[in-house]
């Protein structure tokens, strides 16, 4: 009998990082991210939510950070440069974030938020995804 083990590399790329989904109740999209993610992860999960944003035709988004690890300086540049003006051209006009735990990664978040133009894109920050979830609820 032969038996195969997976390598710990294969699983730390097959691993997801990230949730996301479409919550009909809040016309919303729900992006939970745990853990660390790479730059592929991070990228591949935001794009999912850009697509789930264009589909469904809505404006808000709501992202749980609170347990994720970091976003790197290249992905807040990604962001930045790319991602944000592409999701207000699909649409995307409200996020609610839930701030991250770890230090870092929230200063990185308000780094990425404080660039935004507050013109285009209401961005709102929460403790919990509970309080997050009734602020987007009474947005239109």
């Amino acid at each position: 009998m032969v038996y195969f083990r997976a390598s710990p590399i294969l699983s730390m790329t097959t691993h997801k990082v990230y949730s996301t989904h479409f919550d009909s109740e809040l016309d919303s999209v729900i992006s939970i991210w745990k853990g660390y993610s790479t730059s592929i992860q991070f990228r591949e999960g935001t794009e999912e939510m850009l697509g789930i944003i264009e589909s469904n035709r809505t404006q808000k988004v709501l992202v749980d950070l609170k347990e994720m690890v970091l976003i790197g300086k290249d992905d807040q540049e990604w962001m930045d440069r790319s991602f944000l003006p592409s999701a207000i051209e699909k649409g995307m006009k409200i996020v609610a974030v839930v701030q991250p735990d770890y230090y870092f990664n929230k200063v990185a978040v308000e780094s990425i938020v404080y660039k935004i133009n507050q013109q285009l894109l209401t961005v709102n920050f929460f403790k919990t995804i509970e309080d997050a979830r009734v602020w987007l609820k009474n947005e239109k």
